[in-house]
């Protein structure tokens, strides 16, 4: 299973289940074999758990990698689970949206649907092709408006305040 899953790691169990079945002629219950692709994109890529002890070790990279790159990562503890907060804003993309993009920005946000639920915010502005241009991720648990206000508030001390900046939304 790992070599499949090493060229596509997004293949379900049922996928993996008809592809043993066709390679040893044995049906293994799904179950098992979801279980099996867990056990092996753990061998793989590490366990997931142990995923976020790495954003601070992503943080020091940029900090070396790309210096003046705003990254905050901040974190509440909520029944018992620590819930982080990642917002992210490239030197690079904030230098290019504050010396050649319009003084607007779209900021809206999407469901993470993936193993850790969450959504993912982004501030997003439109450069002299038209052409959408990012300035700013954020990773937050709920969209409410605490979280909006710790983006809007990261957002500012990244780019500060260009004069004539825009803001569209349909954020509540």
């Amino acid at each position: 299973m790992i070599d499949w899953l090493k060229e596509d790691a997004t293949v379900g169990a049922t996928e993996l289940q008809r592809r043993l079945k066709d390679e040893y002629k044995n049906l293994i219950p799904c179950m098992r074999v979801w279980n099996g692709k867990n056990l092996a994109l753990d061998k793989l890529y590490g366990p997931w758990n142990k995923s976020f002890d790495n954003l601070y070790r992503f943080k020091t990279q940029l900090d070396e990698t790309c210096p003046g790159s705003f990254v905050v990562i901040d974190h509440h503890t909520i029944n018992k689970k620590i819930r982080f907060n990642r917002f992210l804003a490239l030197k690079p993309c904030v230098d290019g949206f504050l010396r050649g993009c319009r003084p607007y920005l779209a900021v809206d946000s999407t469901f993470l649907c993936g193993k850790f639920r969450g959504q993912l915010c982004i501030a997003c502005a439109v450069d002299a092709h038209n052409w959408m241009y990012p300035v700013a991720i954020c990773v937050i648990d709920y969209e409410t408006n605490e979280n909006w206000i710790w983006f809007m508030e990261r957002l500012k001390e990244a780019i500060g305040t260009p004069p004539g900046l825009t803001f569209c939304t349909d954020c509540g």
